[in-house]
């Protein structure tokens, strides 16, 4: 059987899966997945259970209060707070239940919001355009932790050259409880989290979907995330 693999959307629109989401729903096919929408109006209590593995997309930034903070620098005109109950709901659902789970930008920051963590509302230096993929793309390494399942999984030592796009940040001291940092930016700005002991919680602050400007080992993160939600399938 072909695991399903939801992918989170802001809305339902033609428009939007084409300018925003055809890199996803490609990496998804291209590695043996089978991509199912996700939206904020949908019904995650009958569809999470019917998902193998979930991809927490990228985009806007998600609402302070969702973190406890005021407004210290973000772009409240991307805010969607439909999809940010949403996408926060289906990172709890997954580190529960222990499905795979890969956050991409916006998702990796997600994923430590929901779990208890906080949010560096602005950074300078780490995007051409914030939220955006306009102006071509701003490309840094990262220094990768050697014995984490994110370094095993691109298979590379001691670290990678990656996108960013973004112009938020998971804070180094403010982690949430059962999530690890995994790899830095030269600046120490954190650039990938995993949950040790569950199957694949991971999330990159990169954008491993836009496989044209990345090397290869990037693809190995949604391959890794469709071979976990295959063993969840056994």
């Amino acid at each position: 059987m072909t695991p399903r693999i939801g992918y989170t959307f802001g809305d339902a629109s033609r428009d939007y899966f084409l300018k925003w989401r055809t890199t996803y729903w490609y990496a998804i096919t291209m590695m043996g997945g089978e991509p199912v929408p996700i939206y904020p109006d949908s019904d995650l209590d009958a569809l999470c259970p019917t998902l193998d593995g979930v991809i927490l997309a990228g985009g806007g930034d998600v609402h302070p209060r969702f973190f406890g903070q005021e407004n210290q620098g973000a772009l409240m005109d991307s805010v969607d707070e439909a999809r940010d109950e949403m996408e926060l709901a289906i990172a709890r659902r997954a580190a529960a239940a222990g499905k795979p789970l890969l956050g991409v930008c916006r998702g990796i920051q997600v994923m430590n919001i929901a779990l208890g963590g906080g949010l560096i509302q602005h950074i300078e230096g780490h995007a051409q355009v914030a939220n955006t993929f306009d102006g071509p793309p701003t490309q840094h390494r990262v220094r990768v932790e050697a014995d984490s399942l994110l370094a095993r999984t691109l298979g590379v030592n001691p670290g990678a050259l990656v996108n960013t796009y973004h112009h938020q940040a998971v804070p180094a001291d403010d982690l949430a409880p059962g999530l690890q940092a995994v790899a830095w930016a030269e600046d120490g700005v954190v650039e990938a989290l995993e949950m040790p002991g569950h199957p694949f919680y991971v999330g990159v602050q990169w954008h491993p979907e836009r496989f044209y400007e990345l090397g290869p080992e990037h693809r190995n993160l949604f391959r890794a995330l469709i071979d976990a939600a295959t063993n969840q399938m056994r």
